[in-house]
């Protein structure tokens, strides 16, 4: 089952208990996973664990201020090749 991401993890895990799901318990498809973030739901049609986590313990989160500068070096690095032909294009000599 999935895996949530939020920055209010207290709600969500509140919202699934008022709406069937059972809150605190041994995980059943991931082990090791926190019993008190964990919900699981059995219903006639469908069953499984969801695991709630706090936004901040997204795997990557921390980098994700380097993606505006890694798009940037790549721009320049882009306009400066662009540069580079049309200076060798104006330089060819004609004939």
């Amino acid at each position: 089952m999935p895996d949530i991401w939020t920055e209010h993890p207290e709600i969500v895990r509140d919202l699934l208990r008022e709406s069937g799901f059972t809150c605190g318990v041994e995980p059943r498809v991931l082990p090791g996973r926190d019993p008190e973030w964990t919900c699981i739901f059995d219903g006639s049609t469908i069953a499984g664990d969801i695991y709630i986590h706090h936004l901040d313990t997204v795997p990557g989160h921390s980098t994700l201020a380097a993606w505006p500068l890694a798009v940037l070096g790549l721009l320049v690095v882009v306009v400066l090749c662009q540069a580079w032909v049309i200076v060798r294009l104006r330089r060819r000599p004609r004939g």
